[in-house]
């Protein structure tokens, strides 16, 4: 993807933690990506796309920056290193609110770039916690899970 994204800062020596800065109209906002273990026999990994605050990191916070495409295109960036890195394992991302509006946005994303993503991804939706299916742009899915080709 050749998308403007911003420069990871900071990169954890397991790769499990990078951090970058989102710029925008409310100023600068540091952010992180980090990747956590959950499922080991399945080799599944949680990645969380974090806003680091004063009293600690937030996946529910809402920074409405301005610049959610380079964020978004950042994270893309950093997905593509570490599973350079890691092939082997599945990456699992869902949306932290209630209401599923990081999970629209994360679905847009990816149905607005899935011909770039699927020369790199396989990519599935869970239609709910236990079904899931190959990515389907007219379908809305609970989850995602990715794994490098």
């Amino acid at each position: 993807m050749h998308l403007p994204s911003y420069h990871v800062l900071e990169t954890a020596d397991d790769y499990s933690e990078y951090k970058f800065v989102s710029i925008g109209p409310k100023g600068e906002i540091p952010k992180a990506v980090v990747f956590e273990l959950m499922f080991a026999d399945e080799n599944i990994y949680n990645v969380a796309l974090l806003d680091v605050l004063p009293q600690g990191a937030s996946d529910t916070n809402v920074s409405n920056n301005g610049d959610m495409r380079v964020i978004l295109a950042t994270a893309t960036q950093i997905l593509i290193n570490y599973t350079g890195a890691f092939p082997e394992r599945k990456i699992f991302f869902k949306g932290s609110d209630e209401e599923g509006k990081r999970m629209a946005v994360y679905h847009r994303a990816i149905r607005e770039y899935y011909s770039v993503l699927q020369d790199t991804f396989i990519i599935e939706g869970f239609v709910d916690e236990n079904v899931k299916e190959l990515f389907n742009p007219l379908n809305s899915y609970y989850a995602f899970l990715v794994k490098r080709k």
